[in-house]
């Protein structure tokens, strides 16, 4: 039987339990609006390094604690100036930023003393005409067995594409042609300068349109490589810029929840399509993000298409070549991926949900010869899944993004984890 007590006793502890939730609720929410004037205030005082740490490992700076805060600003170049008289400036800062600026110089002369010897190797019969045609790239590319040996649809792995855009380079025509010069102003560059920046609009649309590349950090990591300087540099984040601002690129940033992720992805405008059909003398592919919209809704499923871009991404920089939304004869489930390095060729699934797939999982399990091959959002998710499959019998090996982007990308090689698990 119910007594007045044991009712009273019972709102109480409702009541408890209601302001404990509020509590929560407003704590989580100060934390949240906190970690957002963080943010703002970082970008204000050092933007550029917060955006260059923020590359070089997308979680950056959603899973960072008070320390990882603290030395962010401690190494901030310039001091405060809420309570600092604007006159003074401390002098390690000053010799801070002298060497920083001698460090800039540096870096300039390097990247002139590069581009004048691609210009004396470049043969002097290999110059084409204002309106040339350097679509015959069969015949130039680097690395042939490795590219021949993946089908004619495939993207090859990242250390590939980087010796072939190397050897692109001395193929480029010395005039610039003046479909490009209309759109592209070169950023008020000359001279040498601006030679070299059309090579690099030149290299963008070869590794977009040739090879399918989508994110931002993939494609800084390419050309740098290509035309060896830092991915993180500032030169290579304005060539995309200088493209974008002349809508010759599209562009989209897409966040993850969980991992708390985000990518810069690009695509080809018709102006762009346009521009590469005039450079190669052939019509570009679609990339993988186009790829992604026009036949599995990345439109309507962002998320999910920044997952699959992310997840090719991440396998092509640990040697493996890549083919997005692959042609597959006799199932119903069109894989995400297609992957292969050497004589290992899977299909993989990006599941970022942890709904029971159980028909799924048997579908790609055949195409893999009796071998389940997934990619999770995260290690809670991953295991989930994996047990999904143990249950239905099904081996497989699984990674998860969550562990894959925890690692700065410019670090990651052929020997970098990359199967996090694999049962029988």
């Amino acid at each position: 039987m119910m007594t007045t007590l044991n009712v009273s006793h019972q709102r109480a502890v409702g009541d408890l339990l209601q302001a404990e939730r509020d509590l929560r609720q407003k704590s989580e929410d100060a934390i949240r609006a906190m970690r957002q004037v963080l943010v703002e205030t970082a970008n204000r005082f050092d933007g550029t390094r917060l955006e260059s740490l923020r590359r070089d490992n997308p979680s950056v700076p959603a899973n960072w604690g008070a320390l990882d805060w603290k030395k962010f600003f401690d190494e901030v170049p310039m001091p405060s100036q809420g309570w600092v008289n604007k006159t003074v400036v401390a002098p390690d800062m000053q010799t801070q930023r002298k060497l920083q600026k001698q460090i800039t110089d540096l870096q300039a002369a390097l990247e002139l003393e590069r581009a004048k010897m691609v210009v004396v190797e470049t043969p002097a019969s290999s110059v084409p005409t204002e309106t040339a045609n350097v679509a015959n790239t069969d015949q130039i590319l680097p690395a042939a067995d490795a590219i021949e040996s993946i089908p004619p649809n495939a993207t090859p792995a990242l250390t590939v594409m980087v010796a072939d855009a190397k050897r692109m380079l001395a193929n480029f025509p010395q005039k610039i042609p003046a479909a490009f010069s209309a759109v592209l102003s070169g950023g008020e560059r000359t001279g040498g300068d601006l030679a070299r920046v059309f090579q690099r609009y030149w290299l963008v649309l070869y590794l977009m349109g040739r090879w399918r590349l989508a994110a931002s950090m993939e494609l800084e990591a390419t050309l740098a490589g290509a035309v060896g300087v830092s991915a993180g540099s500032s030169s290579m984040r304005r060539v995309l810029e200088d493209m974008e601002e002349a809508h010759v690129i599209l562009t989209e940033i897409i966040t993850l929840k969980s991992p708390r992720t985000s990518l810069k992805l690009y695509r080809l405008s018709a102006e762009g399509e346009k521009l590469y059909e005039i450079l190669f003398q052939t019509k570009a592919f679609e990339n993988d993000w186009a790829r992604l919209i026009r036949l599995h809704e990345g439109v309507r499923f962002p998320e999910h298409t920044m997952a699959v871009i992310a997840f090719a991404m991440h396998a092509r920089k640990r040697g493996w070549a890549t083919q997005v939304l692959p042609e597959v004869t006799g199932t119903k489930s069109v894989p995400d991926v297609w992957i292969m390095r050497g004589e290992e060729k899977l299909y993989v699934e990006v599941e970022l949900g942890e709904k029971e797939r159980v028909s799924k999982w048997r579908n790609q399990s055949l195409l893999n010869g009796g071998y389940v091959a997934l990619c999770a959002a995260n290690s809670k998710t991953r295991a989930r899944l994996v047990g999904d499959c143990k249950l239905d019998k099904l081996a497989g090996m699984a990674t998860d993004l969550e562990t894959l982007v925890r690692n700065k990308f410019k670090e990651l090689n052929s020997a970098s984890p990359f199967w996090l698990e694999d049962w029988k």
